[in-house]
């Protein structure tokens, strides 16, 4: 039988540390409107959801990006839906920069650019792929490199998943709602043993029209919106809600516009955050690569430290919002 009583005498010292920290927050994730309802812990979880397109993955990167800006922390990313590892690696790069790997605004990024910036993109953010691509990979292969990562400069601290979907899931003659809740559990217990923080990105199914929500085109002709997904809508329902921590569903409602609502259904433990809402208060900045917020008037980027904006970290003045109707950067 795998039960034991676990002994206080070995656990005295956590119990001390949960007593003065379990209440407080977690660390910022760079964002004043956000911090309010969701905050990041080293043990805990957080799933992400919403439609296609909706700015989820880009949303993730830039909360592990402000991760590593202001506390240093390192991030494994298993996120095929992004890219390869080209791909991948430019995003990065564009993100922490504030230029792009095109001139279409007028700020691409050279090759001095690059040999600047590659040691500390390549500390903060190990990119994943398979050894052999015939061979699966599964969630807890993924959760369990993350917890056994060491090179010469330590651990990481947290890892990425863009999407559920990419792994391989051995339902071994199960039901998708318990092999869930199996798989998630586990993941629980990793994250929290070995006080790692795991994102994971989940697709939705698709979700009923809202009839109380309708939107007007440029043509004036209302159209009636679909209801933005929640844990309950990824393909295996409840177990999601059930096993989650932090839940937030993301929605990029106006094509036209850079703002982005978020809708956090579930946070654990206590302190970490409260269910509620943030509608178009985080923007993105196009030719930026990053989101930020309005304070006091001004633009206010995740990675900034004090009151007054920053210059991006290898200080390319790059500040103006740039808004193009015809592309969408999710």
């Amino acid at each position: 039988m795998n039960l034991k009583v676990e002994n206080f005498a070995d656990r005295e010292k956590g119990i001390i540390e949960y007593l003065d920290k379990n209440g407080e927050p977690g660390r910022t994730t760079g964002f004043r409107c956000l911090d309010e309802f969701y905050t990041i812990k080293d043990g805990g979880v957080t799933d992400w959801t919403g439609f296609p397109a909706s700015g989820k993955s880009y949303l993730v990167l830039e909360l592990e990006m402000t991760q590593a800006e202001l506390f240093g922390k390192r991030c494994a990313l298993y996120v095929p839906d992004i890219g390869n590892y080209n791909e991948v690696w430019s995003k990065l790069m564009m993100m922490y920069s504030g230029k792009n790997f095109n001139s279409k605004y007028g700020n691409k990024v050279t090759e001095t650019d690059i040999l600047k910036a590659k040691d500390w993109i390549n500390f903060h953010f190990l990119i994943l792929g398979k050894k052999d691509i015939k061979k699966a990979v599964s969630p807890i292969d993924f959760f369990e490199f993350v917890c056994d990562y060491k090179d010469e400069a330590g651990g990481i601290q947290s890892g990425m998943i863009d999407s559920w979907k990419n792994f391989y899931h051995d339902f071994s003659g199960k039901r998708e709602d318990l092999y869930l809740d199996e798989v998630l559990a586990q993941r629980n217990e990793l994250s929290e043993k070995y006080m790692k923080h795991f994102h994971t990105i989940a697709h939705a199914t698709k979700t009923e029209i809202d009839e109380n929500s309708t939107q007007t085109d440029s043509n004036g002709n209302k159209k009636r919106k679909r209801r933005v997904p929640d844990a309950n809508d990824i393909k295996g329902g409840g177990s999601w809600y059930a096993n989650g921590k932090c839940i937030i569903s993301v929605d990029f409602p106006d094509k036209s516009s850079n703002a982005l609502d978020l809708f956090v259904s579930k946070t654990k433990p206590e302190g970490v955050g409260k269910v509620g809402a943030i509608f178009g208060e985080i923007k993105l900045d196009y030719s930026r690569h990053r989101f930020y917020e309005i304070v006091n008037g001004q633009k206010r980027f995740s990675f900034t430290k004090d009151e007054k904006p920053m210059s991006p970290n290898l200080n390319f003045e790059n500040e103006k919002v740039i808004i193009n109707t015809d592309e969408n950067p999710f």
